[in-house]
């Protein structure tokens, strides 16, 4: 700062100075006779001093609002990780339940999710044929808990297959973001996390496959990571299927806490079929 530009600051300063009139009205709160400049409505200087402090720490706290925000409400639609991109706006309002099957299973979803996001911390099985909406009520209950939690939760939707697939890419691809450790700390990261499609990253069509030591460990270090926080899991696979594919052991901890969390389509058809020949 050059001394020209010192002198006017200097000069405004008293300038100000010259122009401030100390009248005789007392601020009731703070006992401070009021200053009046320019002929303006009499301020007490405390009491703006006061307002200052308190617009800036709103700021503060608005701004740490929008990062804590950002790194749990955001999760959602920044880390999930999906093999159908139409299920990022499911929600229940767009199931359709068909019968009473649906029906019932919509709503045992919904009474569930509203238990998370109270803090319930149980695994949820969701299992049946292929295309009765299993992955699309999960994800419901991710947006419901997403948008009801108070605080907020880090949801995260990720596919098995797609997730299996993207791993096994970065071991050739150093710049691969979808390293192994770096999806396990995500996955048991998260508060709340939907594992969907199990099984079908085996690439089995029956259960005659078992699951691969890949597979396995990495299942392992997921569902270990989470034993104190809530998992819903969906697959085409009955217990008996499961216990033919997976290790005993990791089983047990997917299950946990899943007894009267086990949602069930077994009369309802395929609603993605649209042809029949």
């Amino acid at each position: 700062m050059t001394q020209a530009n010192m002198t006017t600051f200097s000069s405004m300063g008293d300038f100000l100075k010259e122009r401030m009139v100390t009248t005789d009205i007392v601020c009731p709160t703070h006992g401070c006779n009021l200053v009046s400049a320019f002929d303006r409505e009499p301020i007490c200087m405390e009491c703006i001093k006061i307002e200052k402090d308190k617009l800036e720490r709103e700021m503060i706290e608005r701004a740490s609002a929008e990062y804590y925000k950002k790194n749990t409400y955001n999760w959602l639609g920044m880390h999930s990780i999906f093999l159908d991109e139409t299920l990022k706006h499911a929600t229940f309002d767009s199931y359709q339940a068909t019968d009473d099957e649906t029906e019932l299973n919509k709503q045992l979803a919904l009474n569930i999710a509203r238990r998370y996001y109270k803090g319930a911390n149980n695994n949820t099985i969701f299992t049946g044929k292929a295309g009765t909406g299993k992955s699309h009520l999960s994800m419901a209950m991710l947006q419901v808990v997403n948008e009801h939690s108070d605080p907020y939760r880090k949801c995260l939707f990720v596919s098995l297959d797609e997730l299996m697939r993207r791993i096994k890419d970065s071991f050739n691809n150093k710049q691969s973001y979808y390293t192994e450790q770096r999806m396990i700390d995500l996955l048991t990261e998260a508060d709340l996390l939907v594992l969907d499609d199990l099984g079908a990253e085996t690439g089995a069509v029956t259960t005659d496959r078992t699951a691969t030591d890949f597979t396995t460990r990495t299942l392992y270090a997921i569902i270990n990571g989470r034993m104190n926080k809530p998992t819903i899991i969906t697959t085409n696979l009955n217990s008996k299927d499961m216990a033919k594919m997976y290790d005993s052991k990791l089983i047990s901890r997917m299950f946990r806490g899943a007894e009267g969390h086990v949602i069930k389509f077994e009369k309802t058809n395929d609603k993605r079929r649209t042809i029949e020949f």
